[in-house]
Order: C-alpha cells, then structure tokens, then sequence
C-alpha cells in the first residue's frame, strides 16, 4: 500500500498539471516563485490596524446584493481565519445591524456562518454540529452554500477524510468558475484550504500547486494580513518537505511582516511558526526563545493554536534537561478540555521519557515508552488503515482533476494543429476577400449615404410631427378654453334645472374632446420615447380609492355597482407615479363602466413584500360587462383600434385609451394582463414591483389643509393683469375672478404688457406665451431683468402642455404654468399658492430688516 501512495504521489506531481511538470524547477527554486507570485516582496509602507481590510468593509456596507455579501464576507474571513478577535466581533456586530435594517437574510446567515467557523477553528473543529452543516449548505441560498463549502472543506481535511474533502473541493471549484469575477477571492480561499487537505494527504507538490492558483487569482490585490497569512504557509509547507533553510527564510520575513502591521493576535503565528522549524532542526533551545514572547498567552492558553505551542515548550524543557518547567507544562496541558483541543498522548509520552531521562532513569524513560507503544499499537494499526485508505482516495480525486486537465489541454493542442492547416486555406481566402473588399467598400459608402439620407428624412419627419402636434394642440386648446371656461362660469351662477343640464353637456363634451386631445399627445410622447416616469411618495390604497370613488355618481346613472376592496395589509407610504397610476386605472375602471350596462364592477387591490425592501402591486378591475372573443382581445391592446365598427355606435371613444395603459405600465416597469369571456365580463389585472418609502412629514399635510380651508383668501381685492391676444380668454378670467372683487387690466400682447406695468403697480400677472408683436416668454425675460420685477408672480397661460415647452416658460421666469383649457379650481389654486408664498416671502424679508 505505501508503494501504492508513493506511485500515486508521483504520478500526480509528473502529470500535466502537477507542479515538476510546469517547471522542473528544485524544491526551493519554486518555493521561490511562489514567493514572487505572492509579491510578499513587493509589500511597502503596510496599513497600520489592518486599515485596508476596514476601508474595504466600509465599501461594501455601501454595496446592495451579492456586491455587498461577497464584500463583507472576505472582510470576515481575513480576521476569522487570522483568528483577530477584536476587530472580527466589531464587523460581526456592525453587519448584524446592517442585516438587521434591510432585511437582509443572506447578509444576516452570513454573520452565523462566519461566527461559528471562528469558534470552529479555535476551539479544535468541533463547533459545527450536523444541523449547522444542512443549514448552511442545504438551506440558505446559493451563495451562502459556496461560502459554507470553504469552511467544510478545511473541517473534512482536519478531521482526516481527506477524500470527502477533495470531492467537495472539485465540485466547488467547478462552480464558483462559473461565478466569474465577484467570486474570484472565494475560489482564491478555496484553492488555498485546498492545499491544506493535500498537504495532511502527503501530496506536498499538489499543496504548492495550490497555492499557486491562489496567488493568480487574486493574491496582488488581496489584504496585507492575507499576504501575511500566505508567507506563513509557504514556510509551514516548506518545512514539512524538509527545506528549512527556505522554511526558515520565509519564517523571518513573516517575522518582518508580522511586527509592521503590530497586531498582536499574529504574533502568536509568528512565534508557533519559529518554533516548529527550529523543533524540526532539532534546536530545543532556539523553540524555548522563539516561544519567550508568547509566556503571557501559554500561561492559561484559550485557543488550540496556544495548547500546541504550550506542547513545543514542554517538549523542548524537557530535551534541554529542564525537568521542572517541562513537568509544570505537561500537567497544565494533561488539564486542557478537550473542547479545546484533543489530547497529545505521544508527545506526553515523549515528555515523561525525557524528564526520567535527564533525572537518570533510563531504563524508566525506555519502559514507560514501550509499555505506551503496546497499548497504543492496536489502536495506530486501525487509524492507519484508515488515514491510508483517506490518503488513497483524496490522490485519486485529485489525479481524476489532473486527468481532466490533461485531456483539456490535449484538446486544445489538437485544435491549435487543426487551425495550423486552416491557415493555409485561410491564406488564399484572405486573397479573394482583399480582392472584392475595395467593391464592397464602395457598396457599403453608397448604403452609408442612402442610410444617412433616410435618416435625415426620418428625423425631419419626427420633428415635423411634433411641431404639428404642437401646433394643433394650441390652435384646439384656444377654442376649448373659451368653450370650457364659459361654461364653468355658467355653472356658477343661477341656472334652472333644463339650463344646468345643458351646461353640464357642453363641459361633459368638451372634456371628452380634451382627453382625446391628450391621449393623442400621450401617445406621440410615449412613441418618441419622451414620456418620463416620474415616482413620489404616495398612498396607493387612498389614490385608488379615491379615483374609484370619483366614478360613484356614473355607476349609480348607470344602474351598476362599483365597488374597491383591498386585499390583504395596506402597504404604506410608495414610491409610484400617482399621475400616471391615476391614469391607468381611470381608463380601466371607465372602460369597464362604459361596457357593463348592468351588475357590477369590481376593483381590487393587493400589495404582496418583495426582496429588498420592494413591495409587488396587483391591481384588478373585473366586470360583468358584455366580455369579449379571444380573436378581440388578441388585437384589444393596438392604438386606434376596437373590437368592431359597432363598438364604436354604440360605446364610442378612439381605442388609445387601453394601448395607452399598456405602455405607460410598461414604463413603470410592470405587466397588465386581461382575461375574458362574451357575454360574462372582463378581467383586468396590472402588476407591478415598486419601492416602500418613508411617510411624509404631517406638518406638510397640515398646512395643505390649511390652505384649503381658507377659500382663495389671499385672491380677495388683488389687481391683476392679465395678457391674452384673445377676447374670449380675457372674458373668461374675469368671469373666475369676479367673486373675488379683482381689479382686472388687460392687454393683448407682451409690449401692452411691459407698457400697462409701467403705468401702474398689479399684484400677479397672468400671461399668455403665444402673442403677436411681442409673445409671453420675451415679455417675462424683460421683466426679469428689471429690478422692480424680480419678486412679481407670473403665471403662464398656454395650450401648449409638452414637457419641453412647460420647462421653457419656467426657464423664462414664470412662477408657475396653468395649461388651456383652464380649469378653474386649477387656476385660483395657482394664483392663491403664489401670491400667498410672496406675502410670505415679503414678510420674512421685513423681519431680516427689523
């Protein structure tokens, strides 16, 4: 069987990815090279309190996701496998509460895992019991298992079942491989776990090998106490494959490194590292000075790493004829727990043999050896068998990965040589296509001009399209505005009830004229890819609500129950875009009204927790309207399209409104689905995923409501101006702001405008932007550059409603923007809010002076 073991080692270290194979390099010669892969010599100015591994912590608390866990687990890797146990409870506690806030559950078993492998490691491998295992690598996720799987990796190679370990190895690296980049440090850590099992196993060439894919992975950008860490088993390695002056070399370097970075839990490595190799030189003196330091921590010695140290020492006393220091340490090591660390019986055996001798009993030191060496036999016979059939299993993985890799690399060679003939060919295809490259040259530049031409006609078309829409929002906009605003102010006075209802029909038509104009509009932006989402904190159960509520008065018209439940919790406070929420549930919910002519309506709101602080929300409006085929829903969701000519007779409308929804829900990010039957009703259902926010400050409601409650107060007596080139417009203001006894100047243009301010003070000016002689913008940048203007309020007025012409009149000077055809709460809302917000800023400023 040893001849078995030493073929196997052989074959391994001779294969093709063994470590001779690379180089045929001497021992110390690679021991060397993996120095300098490393760059353990490269190290200048080191960080003093491990400053590089907290400023990576810090960066990644910042991180989200996989960024953050994969940061803070080498953050708690470096400190838990250096065994630094100040700073590794400071980062424990600290990312407990991070977890703890986001909810974060992976970040949160992260912390578990990694606490529980620093005891594990500490206290002798024995913390990690049976269910710890199935958690961490059955039950908490993909990445926390990669992450488990290191830490069983170096517990199955302590414990001696080397080949569970190699297997698990193999099946880990394949894995984490295929992470890419943000895995690299864990498949780094992998490796280097990895070389421990081998070199327990007896294959101390595959232990190199080993660390040297560690070092190309990650080793240049890794942490000064990993450098540290990697120094210190390169000099363990190389003193158990007997070269210690190499062995002692790197041992002070790591001594060198050790004291630059001044941590004191290192220290205990660097002397138990010095030690070894100078017990392995047979120097028990030289182990008595290399452990002088650490007499502090042996005196009463908590982690396993000391009760070895505390071994050396007792050892050493006694070879140096010390019997009384070496009997004080074997006592204290015989009372060690073994918690902590497992009994040594041959080195106790070994000590009392050395106390009897250097007393001069001899004959006693060679009884008490044999008599343990009998008892001992039976028991060495079956640990044997074991460790070597361990042995044999671990090499066996590890050639069936040298194997892998050999064919791979055969492969490869087998290509190489294919593409070698290819040239060849490739040469004389090369002639052919130089030959026929200049004429597709010449195809490809007049493609380019004909490809450019198109373009310049298409974007001249775009800009034509919207320059028309433009046009023709503001030439339907002047009409409606003079239509809707008399109407509103009809409504307003003392009508009968025939002359209310025909009031009532001419602003129910005329609103039905402005949301086709807007859908228009709405459909032109969304087709240019112009129409922005724009989120706010919100209560969606009280938007929805309350826009249900608003359609109340046409469902009981129509002999139709509309009903909104919520299902389930409210969510709180969102971050949606309500005007657009709005808008995609009124034209369900009016759809849903328009074909339902008895029964009912129902809306439906559900709110369901997601990862990451998210919240996914279901809306559903279902009614029992007259349904639709499937070959009508196929086509239901296309502009301008119904579900036949008689949907059109009977229903009216123009088919934007449900392709419209569909791509505003698509903006937000979400899905709308629909499912129906003819003749039993409809189903529709958005879903999307939204973010929780914080609720608003109440001081904000609050004053809201106050300025509600005061009715338009601060409208009461003002002299305001008012610039519209159109008659109708002026009369229509008046008429808004008669109950409020203002004293109204007119002008029709921008010039009128400056010339009537100069005549006499007003308090608000109310200006028109499409103007002949002089329009609205030119006149609100004259003004503001006159000093005696600055602080007056100006309101545009303007049928043009794009996002870029609101932001131009903003832009110019205006306060705020009311668009045509003017809503008349709208309107007073804005003058009230302006003028309010300048007495306020008038009495601040009289305060200052005071």
């Amino acid at each position: 069987m040893r001849r078995l073991l030493i073929l196997l080692v052989l074959v391994v270290s001779l294969g093709p990815g063994g470590a001779w194979a690379k180089d045929a390099a001497p021992l110390a010669q690679r021991l060397e090279q993996l120095s300098q892969e490393i760059g353990a010599h490269e190290l200048r100015n080191p960080p003093r309190d491990n400053e590089d591994v907290e400023r990576a912590g810090r960066r990644a608390l910042r991180e989200t996701g996989q960024a953050r866990l994969y940061g803070v687990w080498r953050v708690l890797y470096a400190y838990k496998s250096n065994q630094i146990q100040a700073p590794f409870d400071t980062w424990v506690a600290q990312t407990r509460e991070v977890a703890r806030r986001d909810k974060d559950a992976s970040l949160q078993t992260l912390v578990d895992l990694e606490t529980l492998a620093f005891r594990h490691e500490r206290g002798g491998f024995q913390a990690f019991q049976d269910a710890d295992w199935d958690r961490f690598l059955n039950r908490s996720g993909p990445d926390i298992r990669l992450m488990a799987g290191v830490e069983r990796v170096r517990h199955l190679g302590q414990v001696g079942r080397w080949a569970q370990a190699a297997r698990l190895a193999a099946e880990l690296t394949v894995e984490l491989e295929r992470r890419g980049r943000i895995a690299q440090p864990l498949l780094a850590e992998l490796h280097q776990v990895h070389s421990y099992t081998l070199a327990d196993a007896g294959d101390k060439e595959g232990a190199l090998d080993h660390m040297a894919q560690a070092a190309a992975l990650d080793e240049r950008d890794a942490f000064y106490v990993r450098k540290i860490e990697r120094i210190y088993d390169i000099a363990f390695t190389a003193a158990d494959l007997g070269e210690l002056d190499a062995a002692e070399r790197f041992a002070a370097l790591h001594h060198k490194l050790t004291l630059a970075d001044g941590d004191a839990d290192l220290v205990t490595w660097d002397r138990f590292l010095c030690a070894r190799i100078a017990g392995l030189r047979d120097a028990p003196a030289r182990v008595i000075q290399c452990l002088a330091p650490a007499a502090g921590l042996l005196a009463k010695p908590d982690r396993r790493l000391q009760v070895r140290m505390l071994g050396q020492r007792a050892l050493a006393a006694a070879q140096l004829g010390q019997a009384e220091a070496a009997r004080r340490d074997l006592e204290q090591l015989k009372t060690i727990p073994e918690s902590l660390a497992s009994r040594d019986q041959p080195l106790e055996a070994l000590v009392e043999a050395y106390i009897d001798q250097g007393r001069g009993r001899s004959a006693e030191a060679f009884r008490k050896l044999d008599a343990w060496r009998k008892a001992d036999s039976l028991a060495a016979r079956k640990v044997h068998a074991r460790s070597v059939a361990e042995m044999s299993a671990a090499l066996e993985s590890e050639l069936r990965a040298k194997r892998d890799e050999s064919r791979r690399l055969a492969e490869e060679v087998r290509l190489s040589r294919s593409l070698a003939r290819a040239s060849v060919v490739i040469a004389l295809l090369l002639g052919v296509l130089v030959a026929g490259a200049a004429a597709w040259a010449v195809h490809q530049r007049r493609a380019s001009g004909r490809l450019k031409g198109a373009q310049q006609r298409a974007e001249a078309a775009s800009t034509a399209k919207s320059a028309f829409l433009a046009v023709m929002s503001h030439e339907l906009r002047t009409p409606l505005n003079g239509m809707l605003g008399l109407a509103q102010a009809l409504r307003s006075g003392d009508l009968t009830p025939d002359q209310r209802d025909q009031v009532d029909l001419i602003l129910d038509s005329g609103d039905t004229l402005l949301v086709l104009l807007n859908d228009i509009l709405d459909l032109s932006k969304i087709e240019a890819g112009k129409l922005e989402i724009a989120p706010t904190v919100g209560d969606i159960v009280q938007t929805s609500a309350r826009l249900v509520g608003g359609y109340q008065p046409t469902a009981r018209e129509k002999g139709v129950t509309l009903t909104f439940r919520l299902e389930g919790e409210a969510p709180g406070p969102l971050m949606f875009d309500g005007v657009r929420m709005r808008q995609c549930l009124s034209n369900l919910v009016s759809n849903a009204l328009k074909f339902t002519t008895q029964g009912k309506v129902e809306v439906a709101l559900a709110c369901y927790p997601e990862p990451d602080d998210r919240v996914r929300v279901r809306l559903r409006v279902a009614d029992t309207g007259i349904g639709m085929n499937p070959a009508t829903v196929a086509k239901l969701f296309r502009p301008f399209t119904q579900a036949d000519a008689s949907t059109t007779r009977n229903f009216g409308g123009t088919g934007l409104g449900l392709n419209i929804t569909r791509r505003l829900v698509e903006l937000m990010r979400g899905d709308i689905k629909v499912e129906s039957d003819e003749g039993v009703g409809s189903v529709f259902t958005i879903e999307m995923v939204v973010d929780r926010a914080e609720a608003p400050a109440p001081q904000a409601r609050e004053e809201h409501g106050a300025q509600e409650q005061v009715g338009f107060a601060a409208l009461q007596g003002r002299r305001i101006l008012v610039v519209d080139d159109h008659p109708v417009n002026r009369r229509v203001i008046r008429l808004f702001l008669e109950p409020f006894e203002c004293d109204l100047v007119e002008a029709e243009d921008g010039q009128q405008a400056l010339d009537a301010l100069e005549r006499e003070a007003v308090d608000i000016v109310l200006m028109d932007v499409n103007m002949p002689v002089m329009d609205g913008l030119e006149a609100t940048r004259r003004l503001r550059l006159d000093t005696r203007f600055h602080r007056l309020p100006i309101i545009a007025l303007t049928a043009d409603v794009m996002s870029a012409q609101i932001k131009t009149c903003l832009d110019a000077g205006c306060d705020a923007h009311v668009a045509k055809p003017i809503d008349l709460r709208n309107l007073l809302s804005v003058m009230d809010r302006c003028l309010a917000r300048g007495v306020a800023r008038d009495a601040a400023a009289g305060l200052s002076a005071l």
